[in-house]
């Protein structure tokens, strides 16, 4: 006869069930496979209701999927329950400006810069709210303090009653939502900002609606974000970017080239040669550059670590602490940076990033160059790709346990140019 299982036992079961659907929901949300993700997350959120991560997940896999009703319903619910977390806040009014609830967008945004008023994305959703709901007046006011001189200039013409020169159909790119906490280390990378591209103007445009069309560059966007071919790194303070592709700068920056950092203290060797030595650019601007083909990847670190091939690291914000590493070998050096802390980093690759689990009994061997990085305990060692041939390609060995990030087609030996 079978036996029924005790109270503890089902609680046991239930637990694992969650977090196996939690766990899922999350790698295919890192993945860019949001349907299968919301798929996942639903039902981790059918087994614990208010689970602040299953609901905050779920909000970006429903807003990655454009279903922006379902995306505020779930920050909803994480707000009923977490009324005084500002960034949960901002996501929700984000959602709400998406599904063009004005009213309510406006009224989150507004609780969020009462909890943190120096919250300079959720002054810049403001502004949209306002500004989408006709009252460009308050929605200058706070373009102007989230320092986007750009959208206040877009005020200004609509106060004076010149916005019918603009096309209907180019609103301001919106970012993504505030990456919100995940269940494990590698998912609290925040996903990449996937930014729509702007329209062209519609035929019989003066040249003042076409050029304004093409506008790149909002100063109150994140620090990194793509818009079609263009990448914007946006400076306030201090920024680490590399300078392969500039096409413009504009503000007051200033430029110094950075040196390789080890144990904690600068080098005698610049981190990187030529138009790809990473750079420290202090100042009030805006850094414009050409992809190139390149696959731009924002992350966050939200306190993390993480080790990365010297050569995909293209930028990252000041905060971030950042020492360089190698691991020599006679045939290839595998040149390496650990990020650690707070703050988000740039990756160039050539396809969106996948991540591979590496355990004890599993050791992961990959051509160098399809090496992103690594979070976790892992250990590399530079080794022929294939066994006695030290002729051949070169490969990376990792071992320990934790997670892998690769990209696919420069295992291929695809080209980042276009």
């Amino acid at each position: 006869m079978a036996r029924l299982a005790s109270g503890a036992d089902q609680v046991e079961g239930l637990d694992e069930e969650f977090l196996f659907h939690l766990n899922r929901g999350a790698e295919m949300l890192a993945r860019g496979e949001a349907d299968g993700a919301r798929v996942a997350l639903e039902r981790a959120q059918d087994l614990r209701p208010k689970d602040a991560k299953a609901l905050g997940l779920l909000g970006q896999a429903c807003y990655k999927l454009g279903r922006y009703a379902d995306a505020a319903d779930a920050w909803q619910r994480l707000v009923d329950d977490n009324p005084v977390e500002p960034s949960a806040r901002v996501n929700l009014g984000l959602a709400n400006l998406k599904a063009k609830r004005f009213k309510e967008a406006v009224k989150q945004l507004e609780i969020a810069l009462d909890l943190k008023p120096d919250h300079k994305k959720a002054m810049g959703y403001l502004g949209l709210a306002l500004l989408e709901s006709g009252q460009a007046r308050k929605a200058r006011d706070w373009f102007r303090k989230a320092g986007s001189d750009q959208m206040v200039a877009r005020c200004d013409e609509a106060l004076a009653g010149e916005a019918q020169d603009e096309p209907a159909t180019t609103p301001e790119p919106l970012p993504a939502p505030e990456p919100l906490p995940a269940p494990e280390p590698l998912h609290t990378l925040a996903p990449e900002a996937v930014l729509p591209a702007r329209l062209p103007a519609a035929p019989g445009e003066g040249l003042a609606a076409w050029a304004a069309s093409r506008v790149v560059g909002g100063s109150f966007a994140e620090t990194f974000s793509v818009e079609g071919d263009t990448l914007t790194v946006n400076v306030r303070g201090e920024v680490l970017v590399r300078m392969d592709g500039l096409f413009a700068s504009r503000g007051r920056l200033s430029q110094a080239g950075e040196m390789k950092r080890f144990r904690g203290r600068a080098t005698d060797k610049p981190f990187g040669d030529g138009t790809a030595r990473m750079t420290r650019v202090t100042g009030e601007g805006v850094l414009l550059f050409r992809t190139g083909g390149r696959r731009f990847t924002a992350l966050d670190l939200s306190g993390d670590a993480g080790y990365f091939r010297e050569e995909v690291v293209f930028g990252f914000e000041e905060p971030v602490v950042f020492e360089n590493g190698r691991v020599p070998s006679q045939t290839a050096d595998l040149n390496l940076v650990h990020l650690r802390g707070s703050g988000r980093f740039l990756i160039a690759t050539a396809t969106p990033p996948v991540a591979v689990d590496v355990s004890p009994d599993a050791p992961l061997r990959m051509p160098l160059a399809a090496l992103v990085g690594w979070v976790g305990n892992l250990t590399p060692r530079v080794v022929p790709l294939v066994e006695g041939d030290e002729s051949g390609p070169a490969a990376v060995e990792l071992t320990g346990d934790g997670r892998v990030l690769a990209d696919p087609a420069a295992a291929a030996g695809v080209s980042r140019e276009e």
